[in-house]
């Protein structure tokens, strides 16, 4: 096996315990969301306000299975719909300050779920993993969250 392969698997089973702890953050927001919801409202954290079209691709659904994604978060008060300032035909979905406040409890669970298995490793390796981590994010193209735009309605 291959340094890389080996670097894959560990990353792979690493992995496992992040989207667990993910899995528990999300379950633990005070509204009840799904994982392709909650990543809906990173990307428009992220990026800021998009069409339905535009958050289709990332999520990897089709443009109807995204507006029913988007319908459910407007219900529950997460985002907003409002028409585009550009395009008068295009309607723009954006994260509302409640579905902000949902994603910075999300992240704090999860900081604390991490901050506890870190505090298990040797300081060296809790520091290696850190500029791993970051690169590997980096390469991914995944911003942390004091990157996301700071717009919300």
């Amino acid at each position: 096996m291959t340094g890389r392969e080996e670097l894959a698997d560990a990353f792979v089973t690493a992995s496992r315990a992040l989207v667990a702890m993910a899995v528990r953050s999300v379950a633990a927001a005070p509204v009840e969301i799904t994982l392709p919801q909650h990543r809906a409202l990173v990307l428009l954290a992220t990026h800021g306000s998009q069409t339905v079209g535009a958050l289709a691709s990332p999520l990897g659904i089709n443009h109807s299975n995204a507006s029913r994604l988007c319908d459910r978060l407007e219900r529950l008060g997460l985002v907003a719909r409002r028409r585009s300032a550009s395009d008068a035909r295009s309607v723009e979905i954006s994260l509302t300050q409640a579905g902000r406040k949902l994603l910075d409890g999300v992240n704090e669970h999860r900081r604390n779920e991490v901050i506890q298995v870190l505090r298990t490793m040797p300081q060296a390796d809790a520091e290696l993993t850190i500029r791993a981590l970051a690169a590997f994010s980096e390469a991914a193209h995944e911003v942390a969250a004091e990157g996301w735009a700071m717009s919300a309605i």
